[in-house]
């Protein structure tokens, strides 16, 4: 049985010869090589620092735009909506305060809010006639001829600028047209009968036949 023993000692061999042959490859330990090498650590740190500062700036720039535009479009909109109504004045506001100012003496103040609610309604006919009355006591007869006209052109059938400007004409010696104006201010309403009666406005029409037929005077039927 030696051939046996010498055949299992030469298998022996071999085997021990395969093993060390790949010895290397099977049992020697795995190198250790670092997971992050070092120039990949360099680029994520680079990337890092880009995102950072292009956060810094985009925070920069979003603080540094104007407020409506950091607000959706419908949102402007409606804001200016807002403003715009706030922004608005009421004329007939300023009318009444300007009317308080006339019967309290304060003309001057009178005349600047008459003149401010015209500015806000041109076609406010009556701040145009009570204008037109403040510009007859100032002997701007000129003045209040336009803001009486233009009154009438907005309002034909309103007695006041047809009634004042009877007092501008006589007060310009413009007789014919004044009874011409009086007289249509009557037939427009009576209650002008009585002003007439008591104006020193129309002072020059007194004693003509005219004007005591228009006011209705017992002399003159």
């Amino acid at each position: 049985m030696s051939y046996i023993n010498e055949a299992l000692r030469k298998a022996q061999k071999q085997r021990e010869v395969r093993y060390q042959e790949y010895s290397g490859v099977i049992s020697s330990p795995a190198r250790k090589g670092k997971f992050f090498p070092r120039h990949s650590v360099l680029w994520i740190s680079v990337v890092f620092i880009f995102i950072l500062l292009s956060f810094g700036v985009y925070s920069w720039l979003d603080s540094k735009a104007p407020a409506n535009m950091s607000k959706p479009e419908h949102k402007r909109k409606e804001s200016a909506v807002i403003v715009q109504r706030k922004s608005v004045v009421d004329p007939k506001k300023i009318f009444d305060k300007a009317m308080l100012f006339h019967k309290s003496g304060r003309l001057r103040d009178a005349k600047r809010l008459y003149q401010e609610t015209l500015r806000l309604d041109p076609g406010y006919v009556d701040a145009l006639n009570n204008l037109g009355v403040i510009f007859i006591h100032d002997r701007n007869f000129s003045a209040a001829r336009r803001s009486f006209e233009k009154a009438i052109r907005l309002e034909p059938g309103n007695v006041d600028p047809y009634y004042n400007l009877a007092c501008v004409c006589a007060a310009r010696d413009e007789i014919e047209k004044s009874l011409t104006y009086l007289k249509k201010a009557v037939s427009l309403d009576k209650s002008a009968i009585d002003w007439a009666r008591k104006d020193i406005d129309l002072q020059r029409l007194r004693g003509l036949s005219e004007f005591d037929k228009i006011i209705g005077n017992k002399e003159s039927r």
